[in-house]
């Protein structure tokens, strides 16, 4: 392999490709149905939204688990109150602001009481979900209005979900703000002294994750057509599960990048997708297989960071961009 050419980089669409080519042979050819293709599409749709705002803190080097109860609480009382004013599109503001707030939340008690990221948001995820417990218990499923059941048609709910995820994209790929999360993760002290405002990136990042954990909340009421207590269960697990199964190392910093984290939300739909069909839904059967290969394509990541850096290429995919990232605000 030549100098500068980084083995990591290919890790995430070698096991894409392993992964859909193997569930392909596997399912004889159902797969790839364009019935079961438009279904891994919507499926896919909410893990994406959500990783888009989880992959800054993840760059970071943080975690935030509280994106499924986030997503819950949000969808719930946005329901709730669209239907107590009779404003059915009032749902969409009200679920994006609870997402918001909840982020705001978690970003200020990690950036100025100094608690981990992975202990509070577990926290969280604890006690949010009795919140959306008890709020369900006392109003009951909440349904979709008729009048919003537009927003669930193809020719509107695809490109908005194309627009979703192009906006965060750039904004993480092509802004300060995720060229500093990404210097953060790579080291959070030079990134300091380099001018990054650090316990601002840290706030607007949970904040970030919130709103997506918001905005998902919108396109998981689209698709099943109401709330219910289940709602958001283990999708802090699935976006993990796809960001790191993209190949994004669980320290962050420049090996998370967007189009990781869209391979990794493909593959990991794919495995319970393709688990489903060769005879093995959701059960601990396919639970226990979606850990082995995040665990398998885990280490290969890690050997290909490890190889890389032993051969002098450095583990960044552009090296220019940390240079970039770390300059002062003013500069």
């Amino acid at each position: 392999m030549k100098k500068g050419v980084k083995l990591q980089t290919f890790v995430p669409f070698i096991a894409f490709a392993v992964i859909f080519l193997f569930f392909t042979v596997a399912s004889k050819g159902k797969m790839v149905s364009s019935y079961n293709l438009k279904m891994l599409i919507d499926q896919s749709m909410v893990i994406i939204i959500v990783g888009c705002g989880a992959l800054f803190v993840v760059a970071q080097g943080g975690i935030d688990l509280s994106v499924g109860v986030n997503l819950a609480l949000s969808g719930v009382v946005g329901m709730w109150a669209a239907t107590l004013t009779g404003l059915p599109f009032l749902l969409l503001p009200a679920a994006l602001a609870v997402g918001a707030i909840v982020g705001l939340f978690n970003g200020v008690v990690v950036s100025k009481l100094k608690v981990p990221s992975f202990i509070l948001t577990i926290a969280m995820l604890i006690g949010v979900r009795g919140m959306v417990h008890l709020i369900q218990t006392k109003i009951g499923a909440q349904y979709l209005p008729a009048s919003l059941r537009i927003l669930n048609e193809p020719y509107i709910k695809i490109p908005l979900f194309v627009a979703i995820v192009a906006l965060m994209a750039f904004i993480f790929e092509f802004t300060r703000v995720g060229r500093f999360s990404q210097a953060m993760g790579e080291n959070e002290t030079v990134a300091r002294y380099a001018g990054v405002p650090v316990a601002r990136m840290r706030i607007l990042a949970f904040v970030l994750s919130g709103l997506m954990a918001g905005a998902a909340s919108i396109f998981s009421i689209l698709t099943i057509g109401g709330t219910s207590q289940t709602m958001g269960s283990f999708t802090e697990m699935k976006v993990a599960m796809a960001i790191f199964l993209g190949g994004v190392l669980v320290t962050g910093g420049t090996s998370a990048r967007i189009y990781k984290m869209l391979l990794g939300s493909f593959s990991i739909t794919i495995i319970v997708n393709g688990l489903a069909i060769i005879g093995y839904p959701e059960t601990q059967a396919s639970e226990s297989v979606q850990g082995v290969l995040l665990l398998l394509i885990l280490l290969v990541a890690m050997a290909a960071a490890s190889r890389d850096r032993r051969r002098g290429a450095p583990p960044c995919e552009e090296p220019s961009q940390t240079q970039e990232a770390s300059s002062p605000p003013g500069r």
